[in-house]
């Protein structure tokens, strides 16, 4: 967490209160989530910019700025997310965008200090570091490209595609939602797919990010809120995730809930139905 639907989710409400307003001072509260800035260059080469655009690209934030602004990249890994709060600071603050003309602050907070801050000169630079760490946006990949990625790897699908590398965005939720639409077990190795079932998998992505991103992504540990505090929608219409021991939404069989090789400390959820494994391969159940 969060993972794309959240991000974006972000990204969203983040643009009516940073886009087309100026950079009245860029407070760095915990200077140890800065990458290759220190917090006075941040803060001084912010001041009195304006914000161009607000955007995402896998599960980073990424604001421009205008002239020598350059480009912020937040990275919220496993607990940031972004308030606006015209009071006092927040728990967990860790940047401040302070706004002229505006009496809230949009504040980056981060319960864990897992997440990082970085800022590139220009959109080549940001693009460059995007590249080394992502694979193409789970929303924009091809059905091909999809294919010969997988072909690559004997590891199972849903460690597979938790690999930012070969998909960005998709994380342990979304992973589960999109394998149980496209009707395949989580352990699955990515490279022995047929292509009839490399169709139903990139046919499952985008609906199921999509309907996240309506839903406003998923809250479940208190970590994840929208920007004005509220809580994501998508695990109460969830498929099988977060649903152990319940119903499937498909077939009525109960949601197993287990682990697999290669996610540690992440469940997997799953339904033994709609989702079978070859004889040759058998889960572990799980708590």
């Amino acid at each position: 967490m969060p993972e794309l639907p959240e991000v974006e989710t972000m990204v969203r409400s983040l643009r009516p209160a940073l886009v087309g307003r100026v950079v009245g001072r860029l407070e760095v509260l915990d200077p140890l989530l800065l990458q290759g800035v220190t917090a006075a260059e941040l803060e001084r080469i912010s001041g009195g910019k304006g914000v161009v655009a607000v955007g995402r690209r896998g599960k980073w934030v990424v604001v421009e700025l205008d002239g020598a602004g350059g480009i912020i990249v937040i990275q919220p890994r496993m607990s940031g997310g972004f308030r606006l709060d015209p009071g006092a600071v927040p728990p967990h603050a860790r940047l401040a965008f302070r706004m002229r003309g505006s009496p809230a602050t949009v504040w980056y907070c981060d319960t864990r200090r897992l997440g990082k801050v970085a800022r590139y000169d220009d959109r080549p630079a940001a693009e460059a570091a995007f590249a080394r760490s992502h694979g193409p946006d789970a929303l924009e990949i091809g059905r091909d490209d999809l294919a010969a990625r997988l072909k690559r790897t004997d590891r199972g699908i849903k460690p597979t595609l938790l690999d930012q590398k070969v998909l960005a965005g998709v994380g342990n939720i979304y992973a589960d939602e999109i394998l149980h639409r496209a009707r395949l077990h989580p352990e699955r190795p990515a490279s022995g797919l047929s292509a009839a079932e490399v169709d139903r998998l990139h046919a499952a992505i985008a609906p199921i990010l999509l309907r996240a991103i309506e839903a406003e992504g998923s809250s479940f540990d208190g970590n994840y809120r929208t920007l004005l505090g509220g809580e994501g929608g998508y695990l109460r219409q969830s498929l099988v995730h977060h649903r152990a021991g319940e119903p499937c939404r498909s077939c009525g069989t109960a949601v197993l809930k287990t682990r697999i090789a290669g996610l540690i400390g992440r469940p997997t959820y799953y339904c033994t139905t709609c989702q079978p494994l070859p004889k040759t391969r058998r889960a572990r159940p799980g708590p």
